[in-house]
């Protein structure tokens, strides 16, 4: 349900041209002592205009009451002074106050019929010539199509903050437009998905089994295949992926939609081999068919070898390693010599195996040799890591090609500077970016890739690091001999552990308090949360006993109720169901607290388990956050000491991020004075929150993964500012933007590749059994620089452990390279 509020703009207090973000104050028809605020996005908003707003009162604590809307319809003015003070606000150009006021006087209350259908009769007001006529009666034109564009999109379910964007998107054309393809509002408008445009079209008229419907199916179809990482999908894939998102059976047609489209250029085909040997018909969107032929094309061409003087590069490293007192080990000084003498060639290994030791001589060497080495990775955290740990500057991928307007502007007809290029973290290109930056490597350059096969995968399509390993005429240096020094890491040696499906014994400080001390890097806590099957049983129990206790109807989550206190009419007919007859009801019903109920409820508690400190997981959580990592192992506060990032597999749950950033926001950054923050739907921003940027966003220079902290905020724009390290550059965020950003006090460990944090905090329970994969612990376990607290049970580490993530993601690369390679 929605409310209703009828009433004359006063004045427009803000206004944002950009996105329409819109601040008015209105004097509702039925309040006439005191004017409200509204928030709305609207393309343009005039003092005086009758407008009739649908949307929620909500109460801000420091602007107190204000409506905010989902919908605007402007309807003719209900006064002659609303009239007046309407056309001489800005409306018309040409049209002041005076004007104005002239018109009204002179027709009345036919004034706006004059504007419809006569405007040429304003010559009769004095003042008012040819020439002004013509300024006037241009910009009442453009005005009249603005206002039916909104009410044609608002008219067919297109929420006001849509509507502004499809406006500016398509100008007068819109109506036009959207009448004709619909469809091409998911394609255009960042934010409208199928769903939304499938509506419209639905709306509009268009058949539910007529081919535009279909074919944008498939096209959505395609683009989700693209998020699970696949570059293409079968002809079964396709139909069953139609055939669920729009419950129809597509088969009959499928393969004639299929070859339309790509007739009309709309998908492309690629014939592959099927695990049989069969040839197989692959259905690709345009860009990931062209992306993955760019990099089977151009790894091919980097293949050739480059004359080096071997012996020369031999002497140099031994020569290098004595003046710096530093040993290379076999494999290392076989991958330096090996890669210098490479165009194209793979450097890997796990943690703890001396990538960066041979990165930093490599470059050293390179530097010797006259070459102009660039460094690059795909996130900036990777990139400040790994300037730093190489002594030159690095950045991102983005940054190094120079992103401009609609494309990257280095390309291949417009090179990168440089003679090497050494590429960190790719474990984390997909096929796209890696296309990108392949194409802008100039013909002479030679190109290092560096990265951890074992780790997640790109959250964008392909799986290009791994599929290069597959061939074999790719150059591939291993590393895999484990430092002392690095091996002195527990981080470091359960990383290795896990890599090999065996279960670390990590201790606990509930165990062994000593090891809180800074020499133990990894420990483990003892936790637990009631699992969803568990709360069901606990709900069934509260009805049954009491189901008119207070405490159960106020609160949403409320603890147990002590037992004299209930009432408790049907005891003698509740059973147990097998599966909890071990939960003694009466110790249930008297817990105080949700560790209390959580004992009662579990069969068995660990003994080193938190809830014998009435301690839930998302209870320790917050006190590694707030207390005891700052306590023992940082300086200060969490805030300015130890940065501290919470990990976890998911997003939903007890320990996904979204409750975990509820939570720790509440704790960490509670709501207060001086701390004005901007609600977007079920989004709450705070002054000083700690966000991430969720997509790349090239005209703000902000990509995927960046982790930033809230500088300020504008509570009437709808506004705030994020300032990202490592430079401290700071980026406006207009409200249009704001959904690009999350908090990101926890972010899921997909997140945080590329990433390193000082201290990591990784939740590991049953409750994502769905996620628990040994390459998703081991990932996040290695983006702990100082410290790993692992959270939760040992029964779900072991399970993610010897769990390995068999999907295979479907990509041509490896076929391609293999066809015709040197």
């Amino acid at each position: 349900m929605q409310d209703e509020l009828k009433g004359i703009v006063e004045r427009v207090t803000f206004h944002n041209p950009e996105n329409g973000w819109s601040v008015l104050r209105v004097q509702p028809f039925d309040q006439r002592l005191e004017a409200v605020p509204v928030l709305v996005h609207q393309q343009r908003v005039f003092a005086g205009a009758t407008m009739r707003f649908l949307g929620q009162w909500s109460e801000h604590p420091r602007f107190g009451r204000q409506f905010k809307a989902d919908t605007a319809l402007e309807v003719k003015p209900a006064s002659a002074a609303a009239l007046e003070k309407y056309l001489g606000s800005g409306l018309i150009k040409g049209v002041g106050p005076k004007t104005a006021r002239k018109i009204v006087r002179h027709f009345g209350d036919q004034t706006l019929d004059i504007f419809e259908q006569e405007i040429d009769r304003l010559t009769e007001v004095p003042g008012i010539a040819e020439a002004k006529l013509k300024s006037i009666s241009a910009a009442w034109q453009e005005h009249r199509a603005i206002r039916e564009v909104m009410l044609f999109l608002q008219g067919h379910g297109i929420s006001t903050l849509f509507a502004v964007r499809i406006y500016k998107e398509y100008g007068d054309k819109a109506i036009e437009v959207v009448n004709a393809d619909p469809y091409r509002l998911a394609e255009d408008i960042f934010g409208i998905g199928f769903f939304s445009a499938d509506q419209v079209a639905l709306s509009l008229g268009f058949a539910k089994d007529g081919e535009p419907r279909l074919m944008a199916a498939i096209r959505h179809v395609l683009a989700a295949g693209r998020e699970q990482g696949h570059c293409y999908l079968t002809l079964a894939q396709v139909i069953a992926g139609v055939n669920e998102l729009l419950e129809l059976d597509i088969a009959p047609r499928a393969e004639g939609l299929l070859a339309q489209m790509a007739a009309a250029g709309k998908l492309m085909v690629r014939t592959l081999a099927d695990s049989q040997g069969n040839p197989q018909t692959c259905y690709y969107s345009k860009t990931l068919y062209y992306d993955e032929e760019t990099v089977a094309t151009r790894i091919k061409a980097l293949l050739a070898p480059v004359e080096v003087d071997r012996q020369r590069v031999a002497d140099w490293l031994a020569r290098y390693c004595q003046n710096q007192k530093m040993e290379l080990s076999a494999e290392q000084q076989q991958a330096v010599a090996g890669v210098v003498g490479r165009r194209f060639a793979i450097l890997t290994g796990g943690p703890g195996c001396g990538k960066t030791t041979a990165t930093r001589v490599l470059v050293r060497l390179l530097e010797a040799m006259g070459q102009r080495v660039v460094l690059a990775a795909p996130t900036g955290r990777a990139a400040q890591r790994l300037g730093e740990v190489v002594g030159r500057e690095a950045r991102t991928i983005h940054r190094l090609l120079e992103w401009q307007g609609s494309g990257f502007k280095r390309r291949a007809d417009h090179p990168l500077e440089g003679d090497f290029f050494i590429v960190d973290e790719c474990s984390m290109l997909d096929v796209s970016l890696s296309a990108a930056l392949l194409r802008a490597v100039p013909p002479q350059g030679q190109v290092l890739f560096i990265g951890d096969p074992d780790q997640l995968p790109p959250v964008g399509a392909g799986n290009v690091l791994r599929d290069l390993l597959n061939v074999a005429a790719v150059p591939a240096f291993r590393l895999t001999k484990v430092f002392r020094q690095a091996a002195a890491s527990a981080i470091v040696r359960f990383a290795h552990q896990i890599n090999r499906s065996e279960v670390p014994r990590i201790d606990s400080p509930f165990q062994h308090p000593e090891r809180w001390q800074q020499e133990c890097d990894c420990l483990f806590l003892d936790a637990d949360e009631a699992t969803r099957e568990q709360l069901h049983f606990l709900g069934r129990v509260r009805r049954h006993f009491a189901p008119d206790h207070g405490r159960f109807r106020e609160q949403a989550d409320p603890f147990s109720f002590r037992l004299e206190e209930a009432v408790r009419p049907y005891e003698s007919e509740f059973e147990l169901p097998e599966k909890f007859r071990h939960v003694d009801l009466e110790q249930l019903l008297g817990a105080e607290s949700r560790s209390e109920e959580l004992k009662a409820l579990l069969k068995k508690v660990h003994p080193w388990s938190a809830l014998h400190y009435g301690l839930s997981a998302v209870e320790v959580v917050k006190k590694l956050y707030r207390e005891w990592i700052p306590k023992y192992r940082g300086q200060g506060s969490a805030e300015t000491g130890i940065e501290i990032q919470v990990l976890s597999p998911m997003t939903r749950g007890s320990l996904g991020t979204r409750n975990l950033n509820e939570v720790l926001q509440a704790e960490i950054n509670p709501a207060g004075p001086g701390r004005p923050e901007v609600r977007l739907g079920e989004r709450l921003f705070r002054l000083g929150d700690r966000v991430i940027h969720t997509r790349n966003n090239y005209d703000l220079e902000v990509f995927n993964g960046d982790i930033g902290v809230i500088s300020a905020v504008d509570h009437e724009a709808q506004t705030c500012e994020v300032t990202f390290p490592p430079d401290s550059r700071r980026v406006n965020y207009r409200r249009d933007q704001l959904p690009e950003l999350e908090l990101a006090y926890a972010i899921t460990i997909h997140k945080s590749q590329g990433s390193e944090f000082a201290a990591v905090i990784i939740p590991v329970l049953s409750q994502h059994y769905r996620m628990l994969f040994n390459n998703l612990i081991y990932t996040g376990l290695t983006r702990a620089r100082r410290l790993a607290v692992l959270v939760g049970s040992r029964r779900a580490l072991a399970l993610a452990v010897h769990n390995r993530d068999t999907a295979q993601r479907q990509t041509a690369l490896v076929p391609l390279l293999a066809a015709d390679s040197p």
